[in-house]
């Protein structure tokens, strides 16, 4: 049987290598995180509340009230979690239950994208909220 010395300097090496190897991937991490910083106006609170909203197509109804629940949101927007997939563009008049109180605001959907278990998460930009709801938001 053939024998394999023990060669320390070799291991150091091997080990120094290798975290080399990890310093640079943690180095383009931070270089892609910092590409990818935040970039919204207000900051989204990640939270499970009540949502109603009703598409509209200018002054006519899309279709009838549907629920979902809020994901996140801000003053700015929110994230709603619904049961159909919305058109990127479609107008929303909205209902979301904030502690208890309802605020109302109308949004834009910024994109629908699939979740899991037929459900999408939805992307929604304020177009019209209220002073009073924005405060709300922003407590």
């Amino acid at each position: 049987m053939g024998s394999s010395k023990f060669n320390p300097a070799e291991m150091w090496e091997e080990h120094v290598r290798k975290l080399r190897a990890i310093e640079s991937k943690m180095e383009e991490t931070e270089v892609f995180l910092e590409s990818v910083k935040e970039k919204r106006a207000s900051p989204r609170i990640r939270s499970l509340l009540l949502a109603s909203y009703v598409p509209r197509k200018g002054e006519q109804q899309e279709y009838i009230i549907s629920i979902g629940r809020t994901l996140d949101v801000s003053e700015g927007g929110a994230k709603i979690e619904t049961h159909r997939q919305l058109d990127k563009g479609l107008l929303l008049e909205l209902e979301i239950a904030v502690e208890d109180q309802i605020i109302s605001a109308m949004g834009v959907v910024l994109y629908s994208q699939e979740l899991r278990d037929g459900l999408f998460g939805t992307g929604i930009s304020f177009t019209a909220i209220n002073e009073e709801a924005r405060r709300l938001l922003r407590s």
